[in-house]
């Protein structure tokens, strides 16, 4: 993406002065607009726009477009009838105003009149030099910079920012994306929706999110493309800068296909195809929406690892079967421990433990001192990173298990193997938010963790991969 593009994207995103056409107390969009402006301590300024209204929400309304003030308005959102849209956008236009989230609906994903409305309106914006986000789209939310242009209502959760980035051609899909990563207590760069997109495609937010520096992870829920040879370069160049690409590509069935092709008018595309090219270029397919939360969170808070060993830790035997068979579902290798690990762990562990991948502690051995432990396996050559016991605590007062974990955690952000915990409660919001303060990455829901493990190994061979590539040609060090 071109410097200019990026910049001009980024003042899409911070607006400062917002008209809102349309602007109506019988429905909820423009509610849920002011409502997420205040949750976030947004300085955002609504102008609403209603010719039969003096205030909407609590907010002075304006007659018209005409009305609004000449300076201080550097975005619109239009929330009009299908019909009215194009008058709405060219008046906008002389207001000087070309920064627009269109709401409306009734255009491509209509059919075919609907599709010649959006054409046209296309055709105008982009001879205008108008950027418009939609049209049946619910807005966006940076969280970065506390800028929330977001009409739907369903994101829940604290709007924490962070370093992941969240792109939906589904609002409502993506809606549940976003509450569920916050609620893992992660926090997002960028959260936008995209609906029919007559000029901002997801491919524009995703370029956007591969040059912003406080995106570390770019994750999708979509239902087509727009530009496969656009995708390809905005792949290579996430591979470059390692940011990891985690997609929900809809339409694997016949059924599928047909559900995305009429929402948003996409190119669902072949899915084999689509397959081969994802592994091509190093973007990481889910099959689910919690897949993608938890192969995000583990890439947002562990680094690669140098290959696929999993050492696993934990304290019923039972448990270490079921780990056990996960990996192997999942193709994580779980191997020996090396004879001098086995000896070291002799010395902390029961008489009775006996040490082997996973391992079991027992119900005594984890009293002997969980650091030592996690030591001793990250020092095992056989092993690149490292699933290992923890407790989640029921709250502040919760002193036994904060005292159990501080003995793990500063070895693990200190490791230069990944490491990862396996709760051994039930994980509370309270929990979550004590692991995600402390950059900790948890196991909650084994089957999509472990999936989620297997993502960030595959991935890491994928940089190693490109790694020998660059060296080959350069005949350097990478």
């Amino acid at each position: 993406m071109k410097q200019a593009a990026y910049e001009r994207l980024r003042r899409f995103f911070s607006p400062h002065g917002v008209a809102v056409v349309g602007a109506s107390a019988k429905n909820q969009w423009f509610g849920n607009l002011v409502g997420y402006g205040l949750r976030s301590g947004t300085t955002v300024q609504f102008f609403p726009v209603n010719p039969r209204a003096t205030e909407v929400a609590g907010i002075r309304a304006l007659p018209s477009i005409e009305h609004l003030p000449d300076n201080g308005i550097d975005f619109a959102v239009v929330m009009v009838k299908s019909e009215a849209v194009p008058a709405s956008v060219e008046k906008l236009l002389h207001k000087g105003v070309k920064d627009i989230l269109l709401i409306s609906s009734g255009f491509a994903e209509t059919g075919a009149e609907g599709e010649a409305k959006q054409e046209q309106l296309t055709r105008f914006c982009r001879d205008n030099d108008i950027l418009l986000m939609g049209p049946n789209c619910l807005g966006f939310m940076n969280f970065s910079e506390r800028v929330n242009v977001f009409a739907g209502g369903s994101v829940e959760g604290e709007l924490r920012s962070g370093s992941i980035g969240l792109v939906g051609q589904s609002g409502a899909s993506s809606e549940i994306i976003a509450s569920k990563l916050l609620r893992k207590s992660l926090g997002i760069s960028l959260y936008t929706t995209t609906g029919n997109e007559a000029v901002i495609t997801a491919e524009d937010c995703m370029d956007y999110l591969v040059h912003d520096t406080r995106t570390r992870v770019i994750t999708g829920f979509m239902e087509g493309f727009r530009n496969i040879g656009r995708m390809k370069e905005i792949a290579q160049e996430a591979a470059l800068k390692q940011k990891p690409i985690i997609l929900l590509k809809v339409g694997r069935s016949e059924r599928g296909m047909h559900a995305a092709r009429s929402h948003t008018g996409a190119l669902a595309g072949n899915d084999a195809v689509m397959d081969t090219f994802f592994r091509q270029y190093g973007i990481i397919r889910v099959e689910s929406i919690e897949e993608l939360v938890e192969t995000a969170s583990v890439f947002s808070r562990c680094p690669l690892p140098r290959g696929g060993r999993l050492g696993i830790c934990t304290l019923s035997g039972g448990l270490c079967g079921l780990y056990a068979d996960l990996c192997s579902r999942c193709g994580i290798e779980v191997p020996r421990l090396s004879e001098r690990t086995v000896t070291a762990l002799k010395t902390v562990l029961p008489d009775f433990a006996q040490p082997d991948n996973p391992l079991d502690v027992t119900g005594s051995g984890f009293l002997q001192g969980m650091g030592d432990i996690l030591k001793i396996l990250l020092d095992d050559e056989n092993l690149d990173m490292i699933a290992t016991l923890s407790f989640a605590p029921a709250g502040d007062g919760d002193a036994l298990m904060h005292r159990f974990n501080e003995g793990l955690f500063p070895i693990a952000r200190s490791a230069d193997k990944p490491v990862v915990v396996l709760s051994f409660r039930e994980m509370t919001d309270y929990a979550r938010r004590y692991y995600g303060e402390n950059g900790i990455y948890f196991i909650e829901h084994p089957q999509d963790s472990f999936k989620a493990l297997s993502h960030l190994i595959r991935y890491a061979e994928f940089q190693r991969g490109l790694a020998r590539e660059r060296l080959g040609r350069t005949g350097t060090s990478p």
